[in-house]
């Protein structure tokens, strides 16, 4: 879906008279009208249609914008990183920091979803009055309307949890009262989405031809989705979680969560995602092995992709899906992708060199990378070097593979780390290229970052909050030419909402949690606890990585699955936006939040490269979070509880 939508000239005051005018929002208890004049002209010819429809989808939410937006709320409420700044571009601070209550104005999202639902629903309700629309093209219309009615509605729970499902049709004089909905169940906006996915699915072209439409959703990015609803609905924070117990509906007493554990869940998400994979259509991205291919270990098969190593360049096989060097339209992994603004880039470089410097990557995301050997950095023979040696440089002449360089400065903390620990993370002595730049300044092009006190990439005095108060950053979003600022250019890109990674590791995760089978009659799928499957599809994203794979003796221990699959999907994600609902779905977050972030002591000097390399734990003053389960869930602004008696409000934000 292009979330990039311009409405021209007369459109634009036809598209504000979208069939209700009077507030903010869809639910709240003022009277609505419709123009029926101007939508009669909008519905009978193609271009204003399609331009309304644009309209309708110009709500969805800008996930490139990770850490600079105002829409997500938990864009910090995990332990992948902290930012340098609290201000109104960088709130989710506020949130993580425990500053956020029921009378805020931050991220109220509650009113866009709404009339992006509403529209989406004029567009059904009319498509019929016009007639130079084809029934091919009538068709796909239909499905996207019906693909946003369903992503809106997971945006709406993703924030808020279960939230009031509207008719599509209000009549005109329509009461106050008729206009107040109560809250559905968390099952019920579940099951609300996914027929709306599958009805998507079901419609939705399966391929697009060019890349100006890649963006617009296809059928396998409907059950994509589906995948990811079904299985956060399976995991255990929604799933019969008893601290959701008290938590019911005033009017009738119904619990807004089941508090009933119900397995057959996560079979209902399997079997989506066997019938993506069962499709054919979409791999793994890989890039072929060239010379400059490093050798892996010898316990990473050798045998060709995707049954090992052999065949591929690991590190580029990754990294070049978020950086540009790919067109996104020809990765296949990408299922829906939206184009990147360029954020993502200008907060990962320092300031000298035009960038915000202001993302504070944890020292608990790079201790979550593991060893080319696949061991964990703790574990015996993983080849970490030890706390007395892990500072020294690896000195000689560096390292060079896969068109990446190792300074023969950087520490030999980070030397055999996996490819995808290169591909996402800036590390002290990390060479920066910045190939665009065409100044003179120095520090902007062909540099190695540091983050020392005294280093020249460190905070202007001006402006002390400008760096990283972690002694790391992201890199994961950067080609190799990229320059922010002036000077300099920032090449084209696509941010992936979603990639076949995720479903295949979606699809592992249910198998594993899975008892006995499932079968979707409908589309005769059958599933069960398949651990020659789980080691298949977990292996190839092991492998992509350059990392040895997982046995069926590995996957026939569900309690050592599950945390080999939540370890995976950290690393295979990291810096993707992902983190937080992870943590949440899983029930994780309060106990993970619990611990402080660790960081490198970036108050060391220059000359003190042991002191710098020491951990410690952060005492900055925006990295001191305040996560409790209560924000597992946004609360619901007290205006629309004010407009709306039949609301309930969040548990733990009442007062």
């Amino acid at each position: 879906m292009n979330t990039k939508h311009i409405i021209l000239g007369a459109f634009a005051s036809i598209a504000l008279m979208s069939g209700l005018t009077s507030c903010d929002d869809y639910l709240n208890t003022d009277k609505y009208f419709y123009n029926q004049t101007s939508l009669d002209s909008v519905f009978q010819r193609k271009s204003l249609l399609m331009q309304y429809l644009n309209s309708a989808s110009s709500y969805i939410p800008a996930d490139d914008q990770l850490w600079t937006n105002s829409y997500n709320p938990f864009s910090f409420a995990s332990d992948e990183a902290f930012c340098s700044w609290k201000d109104d571009r960088h709130a989710g601070i506020y949130y993580a920091m425990g500053e956020i209550d029921k009378y805020s104005g931050y991220f109220d999202n509650w009113a866009n979803y709404y009339k992006g639902i509403r529209q989406a629903y004029m567009i059904l309700e009319n498509m019929n009055k016009c007639h130079d629309l084809s029934e091919t093209e009538r068709r796909d219309v239909a499905g996207q309307c019906n693909f946003l009615l369903a992503h809106y509605y997971y945006c709406l729970v993703r924030q808020y949890g279960p939230v009031p499902l509207i008719p599509s049709t209000i009549p005109s004089n329509a009461s106050v009262d008729a206009m107040s909905y109560p809250r559905a169940t968390y099952d019920e906006c579940i099951d609300f989405i996914s027929k709306r996915y599958e009805e998507a699915a079901s419609m939705l072209d399966s391929e697009r031809s060019s890349v100006e439409t890649y963006k617009v959703p296809t059928s396998g990015a409907a059950l994509a989705m589906e995948s990811r609803v079904l299985l956060e609905a399976a995991s255990p924070w929604f799933n019969g979680n008893k601290y959701y117990v008290d938590f019911k509906r005033r009017l009738d007493g119904v619990n807004y969560f089941n508090q009933e554990y119900d397995a057959q869940k996560w079979g209902k998400a399997a079997a989506v995602c066997k019938r993506i994979i069962d499709t054919g259509k979409y791999a793994l991205y890989t890039v072929p092995a060239d010379s400059k291919t490093p050798e892996f270990p010898e316990n990473v098969s050798k045998a060709n992709y995707p049954d090992g190593v052999g065949g591929i360049d690991p590190f580029r096989s990754y990294n070049d899906m978020f950086t540009g060097e790919e067109s996104g339209f020809n990765i296949s992994e990408i299922m829906w992708a939206k184009d990147e603004t360029g954020d993502l880039v200008w907060i990962s470089f320092p300031a000298v060199a035009g960038g915000g410097n202001g993302l504070c990557v944890s020292q608990n995301l790079v201790d979550a990378y593991r060893m080319q050997n696949g061991k964990d950095i703790n574990d015996e023979g993983s080849g970490y070097p030890t706390a007395d040696e892990a500072w020294k440089p690896i000195g000689g002449n560096g390292k060079s593979f896969s068109n990446y360089q190792l300074s023969s400065q950087v520490a030999k903390m980070y030397d055999n780390r996996e490819m995808r620990f290169y591909a996402s993370i800036v590390f002290n002595n990390c060479y920066r290229e910045a190939s665009s730049y065409t100044g003179s300044a120095a520090n902007n092009k062909n540099f190695y970052q540091t983050f020392y006190k005294d280093s020249p990439f460190a905070a202007w005095s001006d402006y002390p909050n400008d760096k990283s108060w972690s002694g790391y950053n992201c890199i994961k979003y950067c080609h190799p030419s990229d320059k922010p600022g002036s000077g300099g250019t920032t090449r084209s890109k696509y941010f992936p909402i979603i990639r076949y990674a995720e479903v295949l590791l979606n699809y592992v995760e249910a198998m594993n949690e899975m008892e006995g089978t499932y079968t979707d009659d409908v589309h005769n799928v059958t599933v069960s606890r398949n651990t020659a499957e789980m080691v298949k599809y977990f292996n190839m994203i092991r492998y992509r990585a350059g990392l040895p794979g997982i046995t069926e003796a590995d996957a026939s221990d569900k309690a050592k699955m599950r945390e080999l699959i939540k370890r995976e999907r950290q690393v295979e994600f990291a810096l993707e936006g992902r983190r937080f609902f992870d943590l949440r779905r899983w029930g994780d977050l309060a106990s993970t939040m619990a611990s402080p972030f660790t960081v490198l002591n970036v108050d060391a000097r220059s000359n003190e490269q042991q002191k710098f390399y020491t951990r410690t734990i952060s005492s900055y003053q925006y990295s001191l979070y305040n996560i409790t389960n209560k924000m597992c869930l946004y609360p619901i602004k007290q205006t629309y509880l004010d407009k709306n008696a039949k609301l309930d409000q969040n548990p733990g934000w009442e007062k």
